[in-house]
C-alpha cells in the first residue's frame, strides 16, 4: 500500500478511536464479542492463509 493511502487508513483508525471514545461505554463495541462468530461460517471454512492471499489478490 503506498505511504500516503496507509497515513489514510491510519488516519481514519483515529477518528474512529476518538469517536468511540467520546461515547459512553457500550459493550457491543467490544471486539471479545465477536471472537469466533465466523467459526462455522461456510465463507471462512477454508485455510485462513488461503482465504487472505485470494482477498489480497482481489485487491490488486
Amino acid at each position: 500500500m503506498p505511504e500516503d493511502q496507509a497515513n489514510m487508513v491510519l488516519a481514519f483508525a483515529e477518528f474512529l478511536r476518538l469517536k468511540v471514545q467520546s461515547r459512553p461505554y457500550h459493550t457491543s463495541l467490544l471486539l471479545s464479542n465477536y471472537l469466533g462468530i465466523l467459526r462455522d461460517s461456510p465463507n471462512f471454512n477454508e485455510d485462513p492463509v488461503e482465504i487472505q492471499e485470494v482477498l489480497r489478490r482481489e485487491w490488486e
